[in-house]
């Protein structure tokens, strides 16, 4: 059974946050910078090998300049 980081549901969070980044114009180390977090975090992270929690999708969510509540709205309705 594969582990539930490579479930589908895990894979509409990241395209979803991936999708916001690239509509925001940025790459990976100009959000990785807003956060505070290293390039290499933003990779893991669209790459699926790493899960982000609630407090870093809300940070993620906020320096895309995108309000967290909405997009979970439009992550929660694509699942």
């Amino acid at each position: 059974m594969p582990k539930s980081i490579f479930t589908g549901a895990n894979l509409v969070v990241v395209e979803a946050l991936k999708a916001e980044r690239l509509k925001a114009g940025l790459k990976q180390s100009e959000l990785a910078e807003r956060i505070g977090k290293d390039q290499s975090w933003i990779s893991l992270v669209e790459g699926s090998q790493r899960r982000v929690d609630v407090v870093e999708f809300i940070q993620l969510a906020e320096a895309l300049d995108v309000d967290p509540t909405v997009l979970l709205g439009e992550i929660v309705g694509r699942l």
